[in-house]
């Protein structure tokens, strides 16, 4: 090793190691043999002087300094990888891979991606479903979506949307032919919770602000839902009412799956925001899908004031007729 400079492949035998901790793993997944990984992670630990593994009951376990090492070596091989597959795929597609809440994948980004591929013919996106947080300093993404209330720490980025409604929807069945249910209908049926709001119902129910409202219990236990994708699926299917980010369900709302059951809404604590390592901030496909993703939320917003105007016109209309 050349001072001050680790080779490559005692890197990658210590990183592969660090991952697994298991040197067998490692070595089946560098296509090396044990002792090849070995001694390659040996002689790292020799030039850089420090500990890097503990082998505690026959276990591989990290040093605190070896974790570290680790976290920031698995950037830079990475980065190597990119930066490999850059070179190779001059004039070919490029894979841009992005990390997304799977159901705002599912219901509001893959329905849009046509117009992405119509205008972007040199790159391919790899959508990974994430509904937990992601963080890029042992990761491989791209770039990522996600619900918060502020950007994570350290990563530049773009808010999305910041003026999304928490908004009661049931299916139209259960409203029984009237134009919303009354507080009394909603603590009869079941109600609908998504893990990630777990206080919604409550707040939607103090920011009414009536009396009524503060005494209004459900009437049965509520149904608990992991991941949004599965709560606007219950509520599809009439097994309760439940109140969901609106820009989550606009397609059952316009295909009048759900409806909207009670007139109050109440704003989304979170925006969704649009985030990447800052080292990939002036990748050219980065660049590409952000600004084809600004433009993308700037049709919905025009689509969704659209929509509402509609909907006041139509409500104007009934009203003279009757």
């Amino acid at each position: 090793m050349r001072l001050g400079v680790p080779s490559l492949s005692a890197l990658q035998a210590f990183e592969a190691s660090a991952r697994h901790q298991n040197f067998a793993q490692a070595a089946q997944e560098l296509a090396l043999t044990h002792g090849a990984v070995c001694k390659r992670v040996g002689e790292l630990e020799k030039h850089l002087g420090v500990a890097l593994f503990e082998r505690v009951k026959q276990r591989l376990v990290l040093t605190s300094a070896g974790a570290e090492y680790a976290k920031r070596i698995r950037v830079h091989l990475d980065q190597i990888r990119r930066d490999t597959l850059d070179v190779v795929q001059q004039g070919r597609e490029t894979e841009l891979e992005i990390a997304v809440g799977v159901t705002f994948a599912a219901q509001w980004l893959i329905p849009r991606l046509d117009d992405f591929y119509a205008s972007t013919r040199d790159v391919r996106l790899h959508i990974l479903g994430r509904d937990q947080p992601v963080f890029f300093d042992d990761s491989a993404f791209d770039a990522t979506i996600y619900f918060s209330t502020r950007l994570w720490p350290g990563m530049p980025g773009t808010a999305l949307i910041t003026d999304d409604t928490l908004t009661l929807v049931a299916a139209p069945r259960l409203l029984d032919g009237e134009p919303s249910l009354s507080l009394d209908r909603i603590a009869a049926l079941s109600w609908i919770c998504p893990r990630d709001l777990p206080r919604v119902w409550d707040d939607w129910l103090a920011s009414l602000g009536t009396t009524q409202a503060s005494e209004i219990r459900p009437q049965r236990s509520p149904q608990r839902y992991d991941m949004f994708i599965m709560a606007i699926n219950a509520a599809v299917a009439g097994l309760g009412v439940a109140v969901l980010p609106r820009v989550l369900i606009e397609r059952e709302l316009a295909s009048g799956a759900l409806v909207q059951a009670h007139a109050h809404t109440l704003a989304n604590p979170q925006t969704i925001y649009f985030s990447y390592p800052a080292q990939r901030a002036d990748w050219a496909p980065l660049r590409q899908f952000d600004a084809w993703l600004r433009q993308a939320v700037e049709r919905y917003r025009a689509e969704r004031a659209e929509g509402a105007e509609g909907a006041i016109n139509s409500g104007h209309s009934r009203s003279t007729c009757s």
